[in-house]
């Protein structure tokens, strides 16, 4: 396996745990670190398995979430261990009070400072510190056209249900 296969493994890694978040896939989040991984994340300091149900108290009232993975820079420090940095801008919309009306959006800058090691032949998080550049909150009216096709923070959105691909378990 080549340096730039490894990059493409880590960057899968990173984008399949956005994904988990917004689709609130609770085992690809969890899948994307070692067990004994350590991930520092705001008010939460400890584990995946914890890091789980901290996403899934915390997004319990958040109707969508968008997590923007970009300037991935890999610098890898040994045969199956890298640091890497990622950029990542969020959305997280609370869910209305009332059914179309105003919401909460929460934009989050900040930055991913892993530690990725490959185990077993796969590479994953060993560690995680989120460092916070940013956070606001701005109150929005939804105005999206209700015939469109609205994003699923489960196993029924269209990216698990159209095509070849086999839905999630809807995630409660």
């Amino acid at each position: 396996m080549s340096r730039a296969d490894d990059r493409f493994e880590i960057q899968d890694v990173l984008f399949r745990y956005a994904r988990g978040v917004d689709r609130l896939d609770h085992d690809a989040i969890a899948a994307c670190y070692f067990d004994d991984a350590i991930d520092v994340h705001g008010a939460y300091t400890g584990d995946a398995s914890g890091l789980v149900e901290d996403i899934r108290g915390r997004h319990r009232t958040i109707d969508s979430s968008q997590h923007f993975i970009s300037n991935v820079l890999v610098e890898f420090t040994g045969e199956n261990s890298a640091d890497v940095e990622s950029y990542c801008l969020c959305f997280l919309r609370q869910a209305p009070a009332e059914p179309g009306g105003e919401q909460d959006l929460a934009i989050i800058r900040c930055r991913y400072v892993d530690r990725f090691e490959r185990r077993d032949g796969s590479w994953g998080i060993a560690d995680r510190v989120v460092v916070f550049d940013e956070s606001r909150v701005v109150r929005m009216t939804d105005a999206l056209d209700p015939a469109w096709v609205a994003s699923q923070r489960d196993g029924s959105d269209p990216v698990f249900t159209w095509g070849h691909r086999t839905p999630v378990q809807a995630q409660a």
